[in-house]
């Protein structure tokens, strides 16, 4: 479940706005005040593969007078996995809270 929070992020950064790759990563960042940051490295890659599998659609696009970008937005499929999967990051996130919760019994040592 932790490898796929990556592309849980995204997902849900497209599902605001169309965006191109810097601006994803920044509002993942502020938006988790610094506990999130995705690397180029790590978002590009990422980017791509959910183009491959259709959960997202990029195109070139000329932001007023800059250099041309790659904007993405998210597809009917990738919606649909997005939900899925903030189900999904739900159910674990309560199981690993309710597990952290718990309080401490007396340790036992291993023999």
């Amino acid at each position: 479940m932790m490898k796929s929070v990556p592309t849980l992020l995204v997902l849900k950064a497209l599902e605001r706005e169309v965006s191109h790759g810097y601006r994803i990563a920044a509002w993942i960042n502020e938006t988790s005040e610094g506990a999130l940051e995705l690397k180029e490295g790590t978002l590009y890659p990422l980017l791509h593969g959910l183009e491959q599998k259709g959960l997202i659609v990029g195109e070139w696009r000329r932001e007023a007078g800059q250099r041309e970008v790659r904007v993405y937005r998210l597809t009917d499929r990738g919606r649909r996995q997005l939900h899925q999967d903030s189900r999904a990051w739900e159910g674990f996130s309560q199981g690993v809270s309710r597990i952290l919760n718990q309080s401490g019994g007396v340790a036992h040592d291993p023999v």
